[in-house]
Order: C-alpha cells, then structure tokens, then sequence
C-alpha cells in the first residue's frame, strides 16, 4: 500500500510513529462503514466547468472560505481527491454529522465538468447527486435539462438529486468591479445574464427536484445544500431498509430561509455651504439651492431655487397651488357615487391636476399689488340694503 505524501517520512519523527499515525487514520475511516448506527453517504457533485463544485465541496470538507476576488482568479479546472479522507483527520471528522438524529459520515465524490469525460466510475453506489449550475451562466442551467440530468438518471436512476445554484453573491454584486477585478480574456459578466431564482425553481419542478442556492463567499446555503442531500438519501435508503428504526424521523428536505442581500453603501449626501452674514437676504435665497424645495424652471433652461413659505406668504395663488391634492381622485369618485345612490344632485366633476395649476397659476387681478381692479373681474359687487 502506498502511502500518501502528506506521510512520508521525515527525520524528525521515527518511522514507526508515521506508520502508527497512518494505520489508525485508515482504520478510522474504514470504521464508519462498519458502525451500525452510522449511515455512510456518498454525495456525487456533477455539473459544468467553472459553475464552483470545487469549491463548494472544499467549503464543506474543509471549511474553505474564498473572498470574490480569490474566486475570479483564473480558472484551472481541478477535481477534489476522494481519498482526503484517508489522509486528512480534519476532513475526515467534518464528514461525520448528525441530521434528523442520525448518526452519518458523508462521502463527497467531485466531478470533471467537461461533457466528454467519463464519469460512470464517480456514479456508482452513489446515494444522492447534487447537480450545480451558476447563476451567473444561462448555458449551465441549460444543460442540466439537456445533458445532466439525463446522464445521471442513466448511470443511478434511483439516485435522488438535488439542483444547485452556485455564484449567489454574483446576483448582487457589482458587476462592473468584477469584471476589472477578471483576467483581461475572460468573458465578461453581463447583468442581463444573472439568473432570477424563479428560473432556477422552475427547472426544478419541471425535474420534480429540490432546489437550492448557496455563496462560499458569504458562506450561505452550504449547510442546507448538504444536510438536505443527506436527507433525501436516508429517505431513499429507508424504502429499501425499512427495518432500520432510527430512519423513521427522517424528514423530507426542507425550504431553504431566503438570502439576505448586503447592504448598499450609505448614500453620499452633500450638503451645501450657508451663506455668509453679509449676503442673508431673501434675494439670495433664489440662487442658493440651500433647503430649497421649489424649484422654478424657466424655458426649461433657467433654473430659480425657492421656497414654498416665502411663496406662499407672497401669494394666495401659491398657498391653494401648495396645498392642494394633486393625487389621483378615487375618493371624490366613490364619494359622487354614493350620492347618486342616496339620491342627491350630483356635485360638478372636481377639476383635475393640470386644471387646477392652470388655475391656480393665473393672474386675478383681484390679488393685484395695488388693489385696483374693478368691475366684473373682481366678482359681484356686494348687495347694499335698501
């Protein structure tokens, strides 16, 4: 047998310590096959190069956890050794977890994604299929109706499989960064590309599978992808062992919580400088934009900064023009028709918004500054008594 180069031996220790180290590593992993009470599951990951299988996988063996940039580095397409849990302690104590009250030491077994390779080896015995796709690429999604899925259900049809949506945080962060952050002949990422999670539940049911979405870089979704997937292993396990009493708890695989999104960077608020003491006028106060909350535009080129207070103290017409509801007139239509249900004469239709600033915009001479209008402008003249 031989051993492992993460064992050799080195000058420090005897040669009979490494071969003792080793020996109980081997008999470790080997126990969990022959322990009675724990249920030994092999998890197949299949899917498209570059959609991070790799990575999922290390994120749950080996608690990896990669920053975004780390993760747009070149891609090499790379495989994750099954035999990690021969010669790693770590990986092989992460394997072991308890789900439902069962005791089970999970078997992850990673995939080349190209379309040729063969992966009927990787397929055997195997107890559950986790099919990934990125949501950052459509063509992925694609060929898991046309290419995956048909191959698992052709090498393990009684499998049960689990559809993965990988790259979460893609969906959220800011593409333009990305793309300068990418080797300069990467294919760039375009935002009408990502994909919305209804696409990915929709393909879902259609394959009448559970679905998930998982981020290594904000480490959601790696637990529920996994514990889900031993889930629906132990449920199909159970069918064929029904006399095993400790799977009867198992539940079905469960709703995933949704993902919260970062949060967006805090707006930047400007807030322009007061003027100085000698220039605190009213006179100011139209070309300073300083608490302004009219603004008059003139020739749709000129633009007065003002103030409804000064406006409205200026003149009635601003007053009604400010308080009036220039919103849409629901109420007052429900309201007239009650009243001719009631009976009573219908009020005159209420004038709509452009009429009313039509109105409220011209002049009265009425209003005027030297209060001289007269005749029928200024209304009736009031009735004198006899």
């Amino acid at each position: 047998m031989g051993i492992a180069p993460s064992f050799r031996f080195q000058t420090s220790a005897s040669p009979m310590h490494h071969f003792i180290m080793l020996r109980s590593q081997l008999m470790d992993s080997d126990m969990d096959y022959e322990r009675p009470n724990v249920e030994t599951i092999k998890c197949v990951v299949v899917g498209d190069n570059a959609v991070g299988k790799t990575r999922l996988i290390c994120a749950r063996a080996c608690n990896a956890t990669l920053t975004q940039y780390q993760l747009l580095a070149t891609h090499v397409p790379t495989v994750w050794a099954i035999d990690q849990y021969r010669v790693c302690q770590e990986v092989l104590e992460r394997s072991r977890d308890v789900v439902d009250d069962v005791s089970v030491s999970l078997r992850l077994w990673d995939t080349f994604g190209d379309h040729h390779k063969d992966r009927r080896f990787a397929y055997g015995r195997s107890d559950v299929v986790v099919l990934c796709f990125s949501i950052a690429n459509p063509n992925s999604l694609h060929h898991v109706k046309t290419m995956w899925y048909p191959e698992i259900k052709h090498f393990c049809p009684r499998a049960p499989v689990i559809l993965v949506g990988c790259q979460l945080d893609l969906r959220y962060a800011d593409l333009e960064a990305v793309n300068r952050a990418r080797r300069p002949l990467a294919r760039p990422i375009k935002s009408n590309e990502i994909l919305a999670p209804e696409k990915g539940r929709e393909v879902a049911k259609e394959l009448g599978v559970p679905y998930y979405e998982t981020s290594v870089v904000a480490q959601f979704g790696v637990k529920d992808v996994f514990d889900n997937a031993i889930r629906a292993a132990l449920i199909s396990r159970r069918h064929l062992q029904f006399w095993k009493s400790h799977l009867r708890n198992v539940q079905r695989p469960l709703l995933q919580a949704p993902f919260l999104p970062p949060k967006p960077p805090p707006p930047i608020i400007t807030v322009p400088a007061p003027p100085s003491s000698t220039e605190e006028h009213p006179g100011r106060l139209l070309e300073d934009p300083l608490c302004a909350d009219v603004i008059l535009v003139l020739q749709e080129r000129q633009r007065l900064f003002a103030h409804k207070i000064y406006l409205a103290t200026a003149s009635s017409k601003f007053y009604d023009l400010f308080l009036m509801d220039l919103g849409p007139e629901e109420e007052e239509e429900e309201g007239a028709k009650k009243e001719e249900e009631e009976g009573r004469p219908r009020r005159a239709p209420p004038l709509c918004g452009r009429d009313l600033l039509m109105r409220a915009a011209s002049f009265d001479v009425c209003e005027s500054s030297e209060g001289e209008a007269t005749g029928p402008a200024c209304g009736p003249a009031p009735a004198t008594g006899p």
